[in-house]
């Protein structure tokens, strides 16, 4: 009997830690950074992520937008990826106009959509996609993600990933740090 709870109490352990996000299984995602990471709060104090302390970071804000840029500047381009973070002050909604100008704007820098969902974000409503092309001369791949946070403000944040090496790797690399944010306002 004592074995049998024993074993109960290790299953229950494990499956709650092993739980992922529907993004991180929208992509398959199973690895997770061991990189030692630091709270980064952005200019404003709107949200903080865990970013890894060899990283390097900058913050960039107006009167509407408090945004956090940060990359592994160590590593060559195509080895790593490029995070941008922003809260932003004004309304958006999911709506027709919305999808038109993201088309709009991906068509004029050359980008396709290979894979998008509208969902849930930190029980947020959000909007994300994943669209590739070529950018300075190399593969690219961009992840973007919206997140209303309110009537007056959302989140955004997007990564690139250029090269055609471990895409999906770098992409679920990323995503775990998106996935530590705390919104805080």
């Amino acid at each position: 009997m004592k074995h049998l709870l024993q074993i109960i109490c290790l299953t229950l352990i494990f499956s709650s830690c092993s739980k992922q996000s529907e993004l991180s299984k929208t992509f398959d995602c199973s690895n997770t950074n061991t990189e030692q990471k630091s709270a980064q709060y952005d200019f404003h104090k709107n949200f903080k992520l865990q970013l890894p302390t060899s990283w390097k970071t900058e913050l960039y804000y107006n009167n509407f937008q408090s945004e956090i840029f940060s990359a592994d500047t160590v590593k060559e381009l195509t080895k790593t990826y490029i995070l941008d973070a922003s809260h932003n002050l004004g309304n958006i909604e999911f709506n027709d106009n919305y999808f038109i100008k993201n088309d709009s704007t991906l068509k004029v820098n050359n980008l396709t959509i290979i894979k998008s969902n509208s969902s849930f974000f930190k029980e947020k409503p959000s909007f994300w996609y994943v669209a590739n092309g070529i950018k300075k001369g190399y593969a690219y791949h961009q992840f973007n993600l919206t997140v209303v946070l309110g009537e007056q403000s959302y989140f955004n944040s997007f990564i690139e990933i250029y090269g055609e090496e471990a895409i999906n790797e770098r992409l679920c690399d990323a995503i775990s740090i998106i996935e530590s944010i705390e919104f805080l306002q």
